[in-house]
């Protein structure tokens, strides 16, 4: 299986309400959100070393900014990275031994059993987090590439 690439939208896999929620970030913070609720925004998922991605926005334009985090700890909050930051905080993507369609993916923090998830401490909009690995579909990411004309 190839890993994604290029522009994509990424959105929460499975969501209990049925609503698949989006994949936000502005200076406010990185959350999810509803669809319509935020304006739908497009990532690059740039290839790095070893098999490792950076997830940057606004895509496709420099300078742009990264998904990030202060540390690689446990309940550590996803922010956004600096702009035009370097080193850029790279990520795994691997898709969800389980392998339904379409394929979801679980966003990884290299080298550390940590996952990106939707926190779930009681905040709105909800916020991300860096939980431990457990592999359960309600915390994979679907990534959907988006083609321009």
């Amino acid at each position: 299986m190839t890993m994604p690439s290029g522009k994509c939208v990424i959105s929460c896999w499975s969501d209990t309400n049925g609503e698949k929620r989006v994949l936000t970030a502005s200076e406010n913070g990185v959350t999810v959100a509803p669809p319509g609720a935020a304006d739908e925004q497009t990532f690059s998922l740039i290839p790095g070393p070893d098999g490792t991605v950076a997830i940057q926005i606004p895509a496709l334009i420099f300078p742009s900014r990264s998904l990030s985090y202060k540390e690689p700890e446990k309940g550590e909050r996803v922010i956004l990275g600096p702009l035009s930051d370097f080193p850029t905080r790279e990520w795994r993507i691997e898709p969800a031994p389980q392998m339904p369609a379409p394929t979801p993916y679980f966003i990884r923090v290299p080298d550390k059993d940590l996952i990106l998830v939707v926190s779930p401490k009681a905040a709105f909009p909800p916020e991300l987090e860096l939980l431990p690995s457990n592999r359960d579909l309600e915390n994979a990411w679907a990534i959907i590439p988006v083609f321009q004309d």
